[in-house]
């Protein structure tokens, strides 16, 4: 997925290829999908996860933004799986920040992270996902 998105030139550089290579996108899709398949997917409560080339897209134009130490807010963080990109390029000294107004893909969001490699951020609370109103 991540050399598809570079050889059509929407992932340029490095780092975000690095990340969305950590991430794994099959953890935050539901059983059955194709998460690697460059669509968008439902995941329940009449919401979608984004394609792949809309959260590489992001993540581009963010890079300079999301330095390590910096801070990041994902409005509408659904299956957690930009949040988890997001810690992981502001890193351990900053701070990632998903809110969602779905509470039950609030729960499974931080089930997904729980097993990626963002976990370590989730743990010592440099990232987390809330509920939107709470």
């Amino acid at each position: 997925m991540v050399e598809q998105l570079q050889r059509y030139g929407v992932i340029k550089s490095t780092k975000v290829a690095e990340v969305m290579e950590t991430i794994d996108r099959g953890l935050f899709v539901p059983p059955g999908g194709s998460p690697y398949f460059d669509s968008p997917m439902a995941i329940g409560y009449n919401a979608t996860i984004s394609a792949p080339h809309m959260h590489a897209a992001c993540l581009e134009l963010l890079e300079d933004h999301l330095q390590p130490g910096m801070r990041a807010l994902d409005v509408g963080s659904g299956t957690g799986y930009l949040t988890a990109c997001f810690a992981l390029m502001v890193g351990p000294g900053g701070r990632a920040v998903g809110v969602e107004h779905i509470p039950e893909l609030v729960a499974s969001s931080t089930e997904n992270i729980k097993k990626s490699a963002a976990a370590p951020q989730l743990n010592d609370g440099s990232l987390s996902i809330h509920i939107a109103g709470k």
